[in-house]
């Protein structure tokens, strides 16, 4: 029986059961810090600062919580238990929660799984001065945690990141790639003949830099008539694509400590010549190699690499002049990019590197070589290398330069960080420019012209509109918005016109707009962050995936033909497809396929 004179039972106020709520809730502030500085560290070898600071300041006022939590004698030990069991349960929900929404990979749950386990560590520390445990019973907790994390680390890698951001988790024990020469071992080489022809695929998107061929004319049944594979074979990172000349396949590789062109013989894929320069890009998102896709004319390869090193080749890949458009930042570079700024090593480059491939007009290159100087358009003698002018006010992107007609005048468009520009392409003079563009100022669809209206579309939100240009008698340029949509949100692939209907992947999901209004007229078919080439009326859809779809496009939606597995990882890659020669690939591997062809009318 109890005393009466016992005293009665402490209760707890209410702001000390707000204290005891704490610690759960920082904990679960705990998941993004941790988890973005865990990601970045085994993407790029260090973990983010801003992410790191984050962490140790949310650790802090969480070991400052559970001390006071453990500390008031009305909250009782079993309730620091429990508040102790919450933080915990709280992190790893939070981050299981924060794996989930960013990983897109087939080892998904069971990298979560891992994920979470791993990530208890920090929510372990905290509790270290809240659970009414002996010294060696919290230390085993902390060795368990400590565990999870290790073993997440010795199973699980980072294989970069898809379009949308979302991280890539693969199996440690997977083989990696075995490291590629950066120079011909036999086999095919030799010089090639690279005279573009009528039927070759001589630079980025094709003749006209807008993704359209008019022909071949291919088949519409690839059940009946599959596509052949003619070679397939692995080649360096990077996220260029082909440019096919007679006998040549041209493309451009990291190959270790050096940036690559390699030329590789159409028919079987052997190595004809490679060029090799001491240089190495990498950045976060798309990992190492040069992002550009060479440009062939009249015996000559014109390649820009990722740190704006600008080579001219002969027809052996032997140099015949090298210009480093980005001062510092080449040769030798080990230049590193970065999702949130500048590499500090190589202040002028993009953070993802220079994407953008050279233009060859009237005997001059031009390219978009961005610098500390906020110019975004360069012209070099075609001839020598020599520096013709440098010009514009703004940042470049990672957009190319295109000659368009507008208004009976030709000009050079570049779609920079800012917006788009047209420039005379003798002087260089900015005759208009028009500002379109993101929160993070990245543009990388190719303007469309069509007539005297030019359609530009961006990704992270922004859409696309549709300029109306115009010339007066006085010379003088009037530029007027026709309209503005969210119905078509071009992030990484050049939308293309097909008549009053463009086509391009908003978000990652192929959509049709009215060219004249701006309108959807649907939306269907999710293929991610590819790209897209339109070879006659037919669409070939590089998924992101890996795998290139047929697709038969119209107003009233798409149909889907055919489907060739080409490829099995993340592909950025834009396709070339020269004849009936469909040339694909990615950061491991290429292949060529020899398309169907429609039979011939009557």
């Amino acid at each position: 029986m109890a005393d009466s004179h016992d005293p009665a039972p402490l209760r707890p106020h209410a702001w000390e059961w707000i204290l005891a709520a704490l610690p759960p809730l920082l904990a679960a502030g705990l998941a993004y810090p941790w988890g973005y500085a865990l990601i970045t560290g085994m993407l790029v070898g260090r973990p983010d600062a801003g992410a790191m600071r984050m962490l140790a300041g949310v650790l802090a006022a969480l070991v400052a919580a559970s001390f006071a939590v453990a500390s008031r004698p009305r909250l009782g030990p079993w309730r620091g238990v429990l508040a102790g069991a919450a933080l915990v349960l709280v992190a790893a929900v939070g981050a299981a929660i924060v794996v989930l929404r960013v990983a897109d990979t087939p080892v998904r749950w069971p990298a979560a799984l891992l994920y979470m386990a791993g990530s208890l560590l920090p929510a372990g520390l905290a509790t270290v001065c809240l659970w009414p445990l002996a010294w060696p019973a919290r230390v085993g907790v902390l060795a368990a945690f400590a565990g999870a994390l290790a073993a997440f680390l010795a199973l699980v890698r980072v294989d970069g990141l898809s379009g949308d951001a979302q991280v890539v988790f693969g199996w440690r024990r997977a083989a990696a790639p075995a490291a590629l020469p950066a120079e011909v071992s036999g086999g095919d080489a030799g010089p090639a003949v690279l005279e573009p022809g009528p039927d070759d695929f001589a630079a980025y998107l094709g003749p006209d830099r807008d993704g359209r061929l008019a022909g071949p004319a291919l088949a519409r049944d690839w059940q009946a008539r599959a596509p052949q594979q003619q070679w397939r074979r692995d080649v360096g990172p990077g996220w260029g694509g082909f440019a096919v000349v007679g006998d040549a396949a041209i493309t451009q590789e990291q190959r270790g400590d050096r940036e690559a062109v390699v030329c590789y013989d159409l028919a079987t894929g052997g190595e004809r010549w490679i060029h090799a320069d001491p240089v190495r890009f990498d950045s976060s998102l798309g990992g190492p190699g040069p992002r550009g896709t060479p440009t062939v004319v009249a015996g000559r390869v014109i390649t820009m690499g990722a740190t704006g090193r600008l080579n001219c080749l002969a027809a052996d890949g032997t140099p015949v002049w090298t210009v480093d458009t980005v001062p510092g930042a080449a040769p030798g570079s080990a230049a590193t990019g970065d999702d949130g700024g500048e590499p500090a090593d190589a202040g002028e480059l993009l953070p993802h590197g220079m994407a953008g491939s050279p233009l060859v007009v009237d005997g001059r290159v031009f390219v978009a070589p961005c610098g500390r100087d906020g110019r975004s358009l360069a012209a070099y003698d075609l001839a020598t290398g020599a520096e013709i002018f440098r010009t514009g006010s703004t940042r470049a992107s990672y957009a190319s330069p295109m000659l368009s007609e507008i208004g009976g005048t030709r000009l050079i468009l570049l779609f920079h960080g800012s917006g788009v520009a047209a420039h005379d392409p003798a002087t260089g003079a900015v005759a208009w420019s028009f500002p379109w563009t993101n929160d993070v100022r990245v543009n990388c669809a190719q303007p469309i012209v069509a007539g005297d209206d030019v359609l530009l579309s961006t990704g992270y939100g922004t859409g696309s509109v549709l300029l109306g240009v115009s010339r007066g008698a006085d010379g003088a340029w009037t530029v007027a918005e026709r309209w503005r949509s969210r119905d078509l949100k071009s992030k990484f692939a050049t939308p293309v016109r097909s008549g009053e209907i463009v086509y391009g992947l908003d978000d990652g999901i192929l959509a049709a707009i009215d060219l004249a209004t701006g309108k959807r007229l649907w939306k269907r078919g999710r293929y991610g962050h590819g790209q897209l080439l339109l070879a006659g009326d037919l669409l070939l859809v590089q998924t992101e995936a890996g795998p290139v779809v047929l697709v038969e496009p119209g107003p009233g939606g798409p149909v889907e033909l055919g489907t060739l597995d080409c490829l099995a990882d993340k592909t950025w890659n834009t396709l070339a497809l020269a004849g009936d020669r469909l040339l694909v690939r990615n950061s491991v591997e290429a292949a060529c396929y020899r398309l169907p062809l429609a039979a011939p009318g009557p």
